[in-house]
């Protein structure tokens, strides 16, 4: 298997809110040192894309790296401008089931080390399609028989 992560889509993303955040600062630059003169409305121009935003404001993205492991795979995910990363470590002994999420999310009901059912929810929204079916296939590999619920 090779390693599945969405760190080029999520990296456009924050590339993206950079050149927004620059465009924000040069529209306030330009209105209010450069020409004071100008109207009102061309800070309107500033924060209408704010609304092409929201649908990923709400959707916030996160770095997911899966990679193959002993006898399954860890699943690394970080959220977009944090440090704190999480992992996840799959396997045969401890992958029981599925259970029902939205569809921006695969919903993993794992056992712990005190052999307690706990549910994990994985973003999967912010991955390529071909990358969120090896995923699949991969999860598929380590328990084929786990009941979706």
């Amino acid at each position: 298997m090779t390693d599945i992560n969405n760190k080029s889509k999520v990296n456009r993303f924050k590339f993206l809110l950079y050149f927004y955040g620059a465009f924000i600062v040069f529209i306030f630059v330009y209105k209010f040192i450069i020409a004071p003169e100008t109207p009102a409305l061309v800070l309107l121009a500033a924060f209408a894309p704010i609304f092409g935003f929201m649908s990923s404001i709400v959707n916030w993205p996160i770095y997911l790296h899966a990679v193959e492991a002993e006898d399954g795979m860890v699943i690394n995910t970080q959220k977009l401008f944090s440090k704190k990363k999480e992992s996840l470590l799959i396997t045969k002994y401890n992958f029981d089931s599925y259970y029902e999420t939205d569809h921006l999310h695969i919903g993993l009901n794992l056992l712990d080390k005190e052999d307690e059912m706990q549910q994990h929810r994985i973003k999967v929204s912010w991955m390529r399609l071909k990358d969120l079916r090896a995923l699949e296939e991969k999860l598929r590999e380590i328990n084929p028989y786990a009941p979706v619920k």
